[in-house]
């Protein structure tokens, strides 16, 4: 699972990564065992911004792996990318062509999406996955 980059790397979306890993947390959730989260800043304002805000504690406590501004899985450059046919990525990078992120296949998604879908292990949404739950 990728969320970041020049796409969704901005505040608003890392507001969003916090908002569904703050839940998982508060609700004794994790990372789906089978299932890697990257986290990419889009710019080093943003990494400033998510380190003010206290969000890289949550994410190292959840899993996540912030990673630097660069380019990323969307031009199959570095982590969150697929590495093998057999592999799905799900994405909120905004280009799914064959061979753009890796081998496999990738599911473009919104960063709640993203994580949503790191913590069940297949593609749901956050308020599908919060219905799932019992109170």
């Amino acid at each position: 699972m990728y969320g970041g980059s020049c796409t969704a790397g901005k505040r608003d979306d890392f507001d969003h990564y916090f908002e569904v890993i703050n839940w998982a947390l508060e609700n004794d959730l994790t990372l789906h065992p089978d299932v890697k989260l990257y986290l990419q800043f889009g710019t080093v304002d943003v990494r400033d911004y998510c380190e003010q805000k206290g969000y890289l504690s949550a994410f190292e406590t959840f899993g996540a792996e912030p990673l630097q501004p660069a380019c990323g899985a969307c031009a199959n450059c570095g982590p969150g990318s697929s590495t093998s046919k057999d592999q799905v990525t799900v994405s909120a990078i905004n280009r799914n062509f064959p061979g753009r992120s890796g081998p496999g296949q990738v599911w473009l998604a919104s960063p709640p999406t993203v994580v949503a879908s790191a913590i069940a292990g297949y593609i749901t949404s956050f308020s599908a996955l919060q219905t799932s739950r019992p109170d």
